[in-house]
């Protein structure tokens, strides 16, 4: 099974450093950060710069699994609505030069206190439907990641995805920002089963004292959750995100291989 990492805990170092540890830790495939504080990927690139990005990934053995910008379309400002919305389009037309057919975005962080769930989700919705309209025009898939206060409730995160209900938009399921949010990864599974689109394969210790680990030394039950995304059919990315307390390296060596020894005790 290949496996894929992005480049989040690397948040630090410049994109080289960050590819080239991806690949000597034997991932086959990287989704590639867009947003503060490391633009591992970025708008603003030259061509040259972005042509070598790509060119560096290819020669380590790589393939670009996805473009991961920042997003936030809980916005009830008309002119931030309309940046977002202009935002996502420039990041669409980023993903399609890396070669990638996979935006990863995030819905939107905190309810309004002065906002109803019905009218978050309307404003969530409204900025979201003309990016999907140009992501299908341009054969990019939106995966909105399992993040945020919005972003995890399972509920309006449905709403979201079935009130524009197209092919072109699903879920990137975060295991552990579904569990430290109370959400069980599995139901999320259960709900959004073939609108899961990406993954970010993380795990957690949860409790009073939560913290990141790296994948198989936290409290989710991997093995079930790989179980039952397989049964969807799931045919993207198995990716790995880092957000533990030990160095990138490490972290990433120790999730790398743990999932190898699952998915091949699942073959």
């Amino acid at each position: 099974m290949k496996l894929s990492a992005n480049t989040w805990c690397y948040r630090d170092f410049d994109r080289e450093t960050a590819f080239k540890s991806i690949a000597r830790l034997g991932f086959d495939g990287v989704e590639i950060i867009a947003h503060p504080p490391c633009w591992h990927a970025d708008t603003t690139d030259t061509a040259e710069r972005r042509q070598a990005s790509i060119k560096l990934i290819k020669e380590l053995g790589m393939e670009i699994v996805a473009i991961s910008p920042h997003t936030e379309y809980l916005q009830f400002d008309e002119y931030r609505r309309r940046q977002e919305i202009e935002h996502t389009m420039a990041m669409i037309d980023l993903a399609k030069l890396y070669g990638t057919d996979i935006l990863r975005i995030f819905a939107g962080g905190r309810f309004p206190e002065d906002k109803s769930r019905e009218e978050c989700i309307e404003t969530v919705i409204k900025a979201l439907k003309p990016c999907v309209d140009y992501a299908e025009h341009r054969g990019i898939i939106l995966a909105v990641e399992s993040h945020g206060q919005f972003g995890t409730d399972i509920d309006a995160l449905a709403a979201v995805i079935n009130g524009i209900d197209s092919p072109c938009l699903g879920i990137t399921l975060d295991t552990s920002n579904f569990a430290v949010n109370g959400v069980d990864p599995l139901r999320a599974i259960d709900v959004f089963n073939k609108r899961i689109y990406h993954t970010h394969l993380k795990d957690s210790i949860l409790g009073p004292n939560r913290k990141g680990t790296a994948v198989g030394e936290g409290s989710l039950d991997f093995p079930a959750i790989i179980k039952k995304l397989m049964a969807t059919g799931y045919k993207g990315k198995y990716c790995v995100e880092y957000e533990g307390t030990e160095a990138p390296d490490i972290g990433l060596e120790k999730s790398f291989n743990y999932l190898k020894k699952l998915f091949d005790n699942l073959a």
